[in-house]
């Protein structure tokens, strides 16, 4: 049963300690930053400005009920918390994007120009496109 509002969270995160960092109110605060940040999509901003956590401290505690959403000594932190404002973190994907790579080449003047007629051939906009593109047609044909 889902039926309570963000101001609910934000009421009772307002209510909690914000000075002490004794492990069971970490988990309360985090558990409800959690929900304000992931099943309402405040930005950590935003949460600042509400609630007056600092954004330094929500950007920490919204992965902290995702970190342990199995843990234990967790869940018994924020029992009644969960009980008020139930959410399933286990369906929250926290993981960061694969970064790219980035590779930095210096050709000498007569390969670039080579590169640029094969850009323009391929109507490409940029160079870096073209090195892109021939670079996976070379590795699609390494990898048969």
């Amino acid at each position: 049963m889902e039926d309570y509002t963000k101001e609910d969270v934000i009421e009772a995160l307002v209510a909690l300690d914000f000075k002490s960092r004794k492990r069971y109110l970490v988990d309360q605060r985090s558990y409800l930053i959690g929900i304000l940040c992931h099943r309402f999509n405040l930005s950590e901003h935003t949460v600042d400005k509400l609630t007056g956590v600092k954004r330094s401290r929500v950007t920490y505690a919204k992965r902290l009920p995702i970190q342990f959403k199995d843990d234990k000594l967790y869940q018994q932190n924020v029992y009644v918390y969960a009980q008020m404002f139930p959410f399933n973190f286990g369906t929250i994907n926290d993981k960061k994007p694969h970064r790219k790579h980035t590779v930095i080449l210096h050709f000498d003047d007569k390969f670039g120009k080579k590169l640029k007629t094969v850009r323009d051939i391929h109507g490409h906009d940029d160079i870096r496109t073209t090195i892109k593109y021939m670079l996976d047609k070379y590795i699609k044909l390494w990898e048969e």
